[in-house]
């Protein structure tokens, strides 16, 4: 009661107080968010009051003055954040290690007591007087967490005034603190973050997020810059295990003073992992995926500064991918890669000339890549790699002269998923609509069957869905009855045996099963031809009795073997 009133005094005070009281209170508070005999509640108070001391510390004192008093505020409260980590890193090791310990009668009580929180540490344990008065702990009673609403409110307020405190900085003309500084700021506020994980509540973690952004903001442009460059890999490790944490760069991808910077440092240090992109664990590839995504929007949102960042490793990224993705465990993350840049690139409308620039060079390797990896594919890798072919982000006007390697994607396109079929129709209405039939009937009649088929499944009346429907007839009508030149072609049929193909029943654990004579007898008809083959007598053998077998089932039909 004592702290808070005193608190309110100094807060409605404030701008009476000379330079001298105001540094006297931020050197005594200074010492009291150190003092471990206190609770995490008063911390916070103390914490809150020198944060509202920036304005008047500003004005009473010089530039050289005000910058020195609030940079020891911001170092102190950076103190305060690093002793939350090591708190939460020192409980979370030891309740690991006491969960392990299943039998009771072996537990170290020596570890209990080292284990006992002191003062300001309490905050962590959810019943601190269970650990203080000895009780055994052990997986089947687990009575403490790992954080709670105190911790988290620290947190928040300490993010709150290192923003607060960079802003008072940066408005003295002193620039930011030393990069050391910045570091440990950057940091222990990544690790605090796992603070929101036992409870994890969105808006909470959400805020957190969005004030370590703005405090980011504060920061000198070198200073941001060398940050992220020695801490990128430390901060993807944890984006790793909480993903929410890549929300950062989206806030900083959509300011334009941040923006540019970052994005040249994340597609350098994602450009430089790529050939581990196959390997990853889903939950990694997942992250990589999403990073990559939010740094290909970061161009769309500011086109002028980022555009030519992009531009500038566009190659690699597409030429890299294709012989990565034909070795690697997991390909299909190279394919989510490549779809997220060609959607990205195509919502430009036509704005990024530079990214089409980067394209048109490679656009014949590039399909000629991917109708290789068309042809080794199946399923839904397949169905990625068609969308892929029909979605190159340049104009129709460029893939004139590689459209035949559209054609066969595109009849894939028409049978398969709905959004694919509804993909494959507008594409072939916009070859339609924009080349002449002399141009376009020699491409399309090299899978001209194929199409057609898949054109006339999309003919179906209701409950089938009518929008495909609807295109196929405009489309068939735009042809003007050029789809009926698919009546001069030989019909395709398929061959079938007049009889079964010859079968031997056998018996085994009171069922019978059929099995095919055909193909072995085949190989051993080939085998048989051979000069040098030493599995020649036994093909031979093999061949006699299926003979055998055949003429004995021809003439005696009730037996079976």
């Amino acid at each position: 009661m004592v702290y808070t009133a005193v608190a309110d005094l100094v807060h409605h005070v404030r701008n009476e107080l000379t330079a001298y009281q105001l540094a006297r209170i931020v050197h005594v508070y200074s010492s009291l968010m150190h003092n471990p005999a206190l609770g995490i509640n008063l911390h916070t108070l103390f914490a809150k009051m020198m944060f509202g001391l920036t304005d008047a510390i500003s004005t009473k004192e010089s530039n050289e003055g005000a910058a020195r008093l609030i940079g020891a505020m911001f170092e102190t409260c950076l103190e305060r954040l690093e002793g939350l980590c090591t708190v939460y890193t020192d409980i979370s090791a030891n309740i690991e290690r006491a969960k392990s310990m299943t039998d009771v009668s072996r537990v170290d009580f020596t570890f209990i007591e080292k284990a006992r929180p002191v003062g300001g540490a309490v905050h962590a344990i959810e019943k601190p007087e269970e650990v203080m008065h000895g009780q055994p702990i052990h997986s089947q009673s687990p009575h403490i967490v790992l954080s709670s609403p105190e911790s988290r409110l620290i947190y928040r307020t300490l993010l709150h005034g290192f923003r607060v405190c960079l802003a008072a900085i940066k408005k003295a003309n002193a620039g930011s603190p030393d990069g050391t500084l910045i570091f440990r700021f950057f940091e222990g506020c990544i690790r605090c973050m796992s603070l929101f994980d036992p409870d994890p509540r969105m808006n909470e973690q959400n805020d957190a997020i969005d004030w370590f952004g703005h405090a980011l903001l504060e920061i000198d442009a070198h200073t941001f810059q060398e940050v992220w460059t020695h801490k990128m890999e430390f901060f993807f490790a944890c984006a790793q295990k909480r993903i929410m944490l890549l929300n950062i760069c989206q806030f900083l991808f959509t300011r334009e003073n941040t923006s540019p910077a970052l994005l040249a440092i994340v597609l350098r240090f994602l450009i430089d992992r790529l050939p581990l992109l196959g390997e990853y664990d889903d939950l990694t590839a997942a992250a990589t995926i999403r990073l990559f995504k939010m740094a290909f929007g970061a161009v769309a949102a500011h086109p002028a500064t980022n555009e030519t960042i992009l531009a500038a490793h566009l190659a690699k990224l597409l030429m890299d991918c294709f012989p990565l993705a034909a070795k690697a465990t997991k390909p299909t993350n190279y394919f989510h890669l490549l779809r997220a840049l060609f959607r990205a690139i195509g919502v430009g409308g036509g704005r990024f000339e530079l990214l089409y620039s980067a394209v048109l060079p490679l656009l014949p390797d590039m399909l000629e890549s991917l109708n290789r990896q068309l042809l080794a594919s199946e399923g839904q890798t397949r169905d990625m790699i068609v969308e892929l072919c029909l979605t190159v982000p340049l104009r129709l006007t460029h893939l004139l002269p590689h459209l035949t390697y559209l054609m066969q994607p595109l009849a894939l396109a028409l049978r398969g998923s709905p959004e694919l079929v509804s993909q494959g129709l507008r594409t072939l209405e916009l070859c339609i609509d924009n080349l002449t039939p002399d141009f376009l009937d020699p491409t399309l009649s090299t899978v001209l069957r194929e199409l057609m088929e898949a054109l006339f499944s999309h003919l179906k009346p209701a409950p089938a869905n009518h929008h495909p429907a609807h295109t196929t007839i405009r489309i068939l009508g735009k042809l003007g009855g050029r789809n009926r030149r698919l009546l001069t072609k030989e019909p395709a049929l398929n061959f079938h045996h007049h009889s079964e193909s010859a079968k031997m029943v056998i018996f085994f654990g009171g069922g019978s099963e059929k099995i095919d004579l055909g193909p072995v007898a085949s190989l051993a008809a080939r085998v048989v031809t051979k000069q040098s083959s030493i599995d020649r007598v036994h093909a031979y053998h093999f061949l006699e009795n299926c003979l055998s077998f055949i003429l004995h089932e021809v003439f005696s039909p009730s037996c079976t073997s």
